[in-house]
This record gives C-alpha cells, structure tokens and sequence, in this order.
C-alpha cells in the first residue's frame, strides 16, 4: 500500500497534462478541475501522514524497484509527511481562492502551472537524491518565474525577470556544489552521502557545502539572494504569494537543512553554521527594517515573511536537535499564518482595488471578518502569548540559550518589537481610522471567510494547546538531525560503493 504515496508527484505531473484537454471540454471546467486535484492530493497526503505518524516507519519508495544508490528513491519520512500535508492542504485552499482571484487568461496554463509548483515543493521534500532534488528545485523555480509574471504586467514582469537572475545564479551555485560533492564520493544519493561524508577533504566541503547554501538561499529568500521576492510577492497573482510563503519558501529551507545535517560529519562543518547564521540574521534585520518602512500592505507582509524565514535558518544554524525542533515549528506556524495573511490581503485587494495603507483604513467596518483574520496573524507573527507563533519564538529562545548563543536570543526579541511596531500600525488603522473615501459594508464571500476562520481557529488552537503541534514537531526534527538512523532506514544495496 505504502507504494501509493508516489501518486503525490504522479498525481500533479500527469494533471497538469490533462488540463489542455479538460479545456478542450470548456473553459469553465479548468478552475474546478484544479480544486479537484488539490482536493485528492490533499486526501493521499492526510493517508500518507497518518501511515507514517501511526506506524513510525518512513514510506520508502524505489523507482524501477532498483535499490538506492543503483536506483533513485523516495523518502517520506516524519518531516516530508508533515510538509506534503501543508503543501496540499495550502494548495487546495489556494485553488479554491484561485476561482475568484484568477481572471488574466489563458487560466488552463495558470492550473497547470499551480499544479507543477505543487509537484516541484513536494519532489523537493520527498526525494532521496540530491540531484532529484535540483530536478524538483527547477520545476518549482520555473513555476514560479511564469505565476509571478501571469498577471501580464510590467511590474509583473519586471519582478519575474528578477527572480529568473537570481534563480539562474542559484541554481549554477547549487549544481557546482553536487559536482564537488559527486567528485568527492562518488554518489548522489542522500543517505550515502551522509555514510561517507566524513571522507571528504574539509576544504572541498567547505566549498561544497557554501555552494549548496548558496544555491538554495533563492527559494530559502536568504540574504544576498532574496532580492526577488518582495517585487515577486507584490507583483504575482494572490493566490501564488501565500503558496510562494505558505510553501515554496519552506521547501527550500528543507533542502538546506536536510543537506547540512547529513554533511555534519565533514570538518568544516562549523564553518557553515557560523555562515548560515550570519546569513540568517541579515536577513532578519533587514527584512524587519525593510517591513517597518513599507506603505504597500502586501509588500510589507512579504518582507515579514523573509524575516521569519531568517529566524528558520539561524534555528538550523544552532546545530542542535532543540534548534532543528524550534525552526520546524517555527515553518508550520508561519505557514498557517502567511497562508491566511496573503489570502487575506489579496481578497481586501480583490474587493478594494487596492492594498496601500489608505486601502485598509476603516477596514474593520467595511470587511470585518477579514480584517479579523488579519489581526489575528499580525498579533500571532508579534509572538503575543495565546497564539501559535509565541511558541515557535520561544522555542528558538530556549534552543539559543541551550546552544549559548545570546546573540540570537537578542536577534528574536529586537524583531519582535520591530514587527509590533508595523503590525499594530496597521491594526489601528483597520480598526480605529476612518478611510478616506466613504464604503459601504461588503457582504464577504462565505467559502473565502470559512477557510480564513479555519486558519484563525488552527493558529488560536496551536497557541492555546501546543503539545500535539509539538510533539509531531519532534519527530519531524528527529528526521533530520538523526542522520544515523536516516541512513539506517534508507535500504542501500550491499557491496556497492564509490
């Protein structure tokens, strides 16, 4: 039965190849027919998550029945089982918003492009090999260089060419690093890898290594390479921003995570953390800073998000199982919240014509379900206590603490009032300030304001009671930072080596 799981990549692929022929049938049939998939992959996804979180045994899938390194495999194990579930979970939220929001033509090509940034997140998070796994990263990023263009605009396109550089860059990073890697060992596959990584010469490593962090720091939104984003998150349609945040973004930090904790056997392992930690609190000081100064509220919440992306990346640069366990948490509940965020956002655009300051002025009057929504997630992302987010921040505390690194305690507390600064702004306005054109009360979509209230109600349950939230957490963490146990799960054929 466990062979089934590899419906999760054939599912999308072979969708999105269908979709020219459902618009064969009618245009008006597309958009459903994307809810569909995303509601059948969100089903495999809850069977796949519960298969592997009841069983506590990783879905381990070989193509061609040729065992790895010979042949190519999946692995989903605790972590890959959780994020599958939030990728389809977002993706089928996002479809459905998609039928609204999405109204630039050709939409077939908009279904098939969602559907193989579905594919690419979940490849990346399921693949055992980590030359896969640059397969995956591609269709992702070409997926999301074409969404962020959709809207046919100059910004749009001016913000798709931007990330079209800095992907290509990254990308060349990224397959020098496998090369100094396979020139090394001999392999591809993850968990031999991991088993031989110790024989590798500390400088080549190093170098390899640097590469790799480098190469993902586009999809990871990681200072220098983030430069895309805030022009990609602003300019792209609304449902692709909360994928881009709810998902692509955590599929990126997963490579980076998962490559550097079966790496951690080479000498200049530390190197890398003290790299990828600088790397992370650049990104969080600037993104905060960048975020305080913003009067576009979309663009805004993007540099938000790179910041908390920053918090991610320092969390798996403590080198600690507690760190590791901190910044997961920390991917689940920044995803629940940019998720409702960006949908937000983008169904007051959709109404308003607008995102600036002067649109959400008095916004509680005219959408006051959404408006609620969004008040919810700005005081979640603060780190107020009773909300999900305070616990993922406190979490990367304690983890700094443990780890002695009283700088990052400093770093999350100095973000905090920073987001409280802009996010409170913004709830006045909405709340206490008169706009300045006169509005009437918009009667709000009752499909878009049931999923934000989903949303509201998971971030207020996680914040109210973490245990559950935490606990599978852990075990999502033990995927990466046990690398033994990884490479004992992994059924690598005897005899064959480098």
């Amino acid at each position: 039965m466990s062979q089934y799981a590899s419906l999760l990549i054939a599912l999308p692929l072979i969708s999105a190849f269908f979709v020219p022929i459902i618009k064969a049938i009618g245009k008006k049939v597309v958009m459903p027919f994307l809810v569909l998939i995303t509601a059948i992959q969100m089903g495999m996804a809850a069977w796949v998550f519960n298969e592997v979180y009841t069983t506590g045994k990783p879905i381990i899938i070989m193509a061609g029945g040729f065992r790895p390194p010979v042949g190519i495999n999946l692995y989903i194990g605790h972590f890959a089982a959780l994020f599958v579930l939030i990728i389809a979970v977002a993706s089928f939220f996002m479809a459905i918003f998609s039928m609204k929001a999405i109204t630039v033509e050709p939409k077939d090509k908009y279904a098939m492009l969602s559907l193989l940034l579905m594919l690419g997140a979940t490849g990346m998070i399921s693949t055992g090999d980590i030359f896969n796994l640059f397969v995956f990263m591609e269709i992702t990023a070409i997926s999301a260089y074409a969404l962020t263009a959709y809207n046919k605009s100059g910004e749009a396109s001016e913000a798709a060419m931007k990330y079209i550089v800095l992907g290509g860059i990254g990308s060349s990073f990224f397959l020098v690093g496998i090369a100094l890697i396979y020139g090394s060992l001999g392999t591809l596959n993850m968990a031999q890898i991991a088993q031989l990584a110790g024989r590798m010469n500390p400088t080549v490593a190093q170098a390899a290594l640097a590469m790799l962090v480098f190469g993902l720091g586009v999809e990871a939104e990681l200072f220098p390479l983030n430069a895309w984003a805030p022009d990609a998150y602003q300019a792209a349609p609304h449902p692709v921003t909360a994928m881009f945040s709810a998902f692509v973004v955590k599929a990126g930090l997963y490579a980076l995570a998962r490559i550097l904790y079966l790496t951690h056997a080479v000498g200049s392992w530390g190197d890398i953390l003290r790299l990828l930690i600088i790397l992370g609190t650049l990104t969080v000081v600037i993104g905060e800073f960048s975020a305080l100064r913003q009067t576009n509220v979309k663009r805004m919440f993007a540099y938000s998000s790179i910041s908390q992306v920053g918090f991610i990346a320092v969390g798996f640069a403590l080198g600690t199982q507690t760190g590791v366990s901190a910044s997961i948490f920390h991917m689940v509940n920044h995803a629940i919240v940019k998720a409702l965020m960006f949908m937000a956002v983008g169904y007051v655009a959709l109404e308003l014509g607008g995102v600036t300051l002067e649109d959400f002025k008095g916004l509680g009057k005219v959408m006051p379900l959404t408006a609620f929504a969004i008040t919810v997630g700005a005081i979640s992302i603060i780190g107020i206590p009773l909300f999900n987010v305070f616990w993922s921040k406190i979490q990367l505390i304690l983890a700094a603490m443990k780890a002695g690194k009283s700088g990052v305690i400093a770093l999350i507390l100095g973000a905090s009032l920073v987001e409280a600064v802009y996010y409170i702004r913004l709830i006045h306005l909405m709340w206490f300030e008169e706009g300045s054109r006169e509005r009437t009360r918009i009667k709000e979509n009752f499909v878009f304001g049931t999923i934000m209230l989903l949303l509201v109600a998971l971030i207020i349950i996680i914040g109210v009671a973490p245990n559950m939230t935490w606990n599978i957490v852990q075990k999502a963490s033990a995927d990466i930072y046990n690398v033994a146990q990884y490479i004992k799960n992994v059924p690598l054929l005897p005899g064959v080596s480098p």
